[in-house]
């Protein structure tokens, strides 16, 4: 329950960063995975390999954030990595695809409704933190 806590207000402040700002602060974000390794050693509520597994597709986001010269924001793999630290590998991939299609859907909507481009940029953390809210609503 105070894992939730955090990574939910973790999210959600992330969230009006990456709207107000299109940026995040990464000092929270590194407060914050110091908060899930204490509760870890506290509670155990994953193992370590499923923490670390969790942790790879929020690397594998940032090596593509490297690739593609900033397409993708860097903190955007940041935060799946903070992610994959609370939730372990499973949830986490559920959270990506969930965070994903919300995107996807979204820049739909905003493509065919709102008249925007296919380059125009958009805050990517509040959808994961919709899906984030899907995920403990399940």
């Amino acid at each position: 329950m105070l894992e939730q806590c955090l990574l939910l207000g973790t999210l959600g402040f992330h969230s009006l960063e990456d709207i107000r700002r299109k940026e995040i602060t990464l000092m929270v974000t590194l407060g914050s995975a110091m908060a899930c390794l204490i509760c870890h050693i506290i509670f155990q509520s994953h193992s370590i390999y499923n923490m670390l597994g969790g942790m790879v597709f929020g690397g594998m986001i940032l090596l593509f954030s490297i690739l593609s010269r900033g397409k993708i924001g860097p903190g955007d793999g940041m935060v799946f990595m903070l992610t994959g630290l609370y939730l372990g590998a499973e949830k986490n991939l559920t959270l990506m695809f969930l965070s994903f299609m919300f995107a996807a859907g979204w820049s739909l909507i905003a493509i065919g409704i709102l008249h925007k481009n296919l380059k125009d940029k958009i805050p990517f953390i509040p959808f994961l933190f919709l899906a984030y809210l899907v995920i403990l609503a399940i």
